[in-house]
């Protein structure tokens, strides 16, 4: 099946579905950073699976219009999920923070939704424990039901906090 990654870089997941088979197009804001995606899928030898594009997805969906069977979206988020292995986060954080996160977060996830194909899927996933960057992201979104819903918060032991929505065309 074809999939879009729309928050691609460094390329960790996108690999991981080419390995499965699945043609992928991987998207990111950063050339720089869309070239962690050209060197990996290069080192396991799979860029035939592959194609890399940039684009700003706070400026609309993609030009091409084109759908897919599956969307991922591994949106920027604060990252307050993973303080334990960066306990710096904690200290370049601001209160403000997260509410602007979130606006830039629907406006991404709706913008992506727009390339899910009919019975096609869209997973939305950030690693911040926070309701208002998971849940409160997910129920802005029009046309969309959760079919499925995770969230490791509050982490037990060594994990990290994330939230992954698997959601389905209404």
């Amino acid at each position: 099946a074809e999939v879009l990654d729309a928050c691609a870089a460094p390329g960790g997941k996108t690999l991981r579905l080419a390995t499965r088979g699945h043609s992928v197009q991987a998207v990111d804001l950063e050339p720089h950073r869309l070239s962690l995606v050209e060197e990996g899928s290069c080192r396991v030898g799979i860029a035939d699976r592959i194609t890399t594009r940039e684009h700003d997805w706070l400026t609309g969906p993609l030009p091409c219009g084109t759908q897919f069977a599956g969307v991922l979206v591994d949106a920027p988020c604060t990252a307050l999920g993973i303080v334990r292995r960066h306990p710096e986060i904690r200290w370049r954080r601001l209160v403000s923070d997260p509410p602007a996160m979130a606006i830039r977060q629907r406006e991404i996830l709706k913008n992506a939704a727009v390339h899910v194909a009919e019975g096609g899927v869209l997973v939305y996933s950030v690693c911040s424990p926070l309701s208002e960057e998971g849940a409160g992201v997910v129920a802005s979104l029009d046309g969309f039901r959760t079919r499925h819903a995770w969230s490791s918060a509050p982490p037990v032991g060594d994990e990290d906090a994330f939230q992954a929505f698997v959601l389905e065309r209404v």
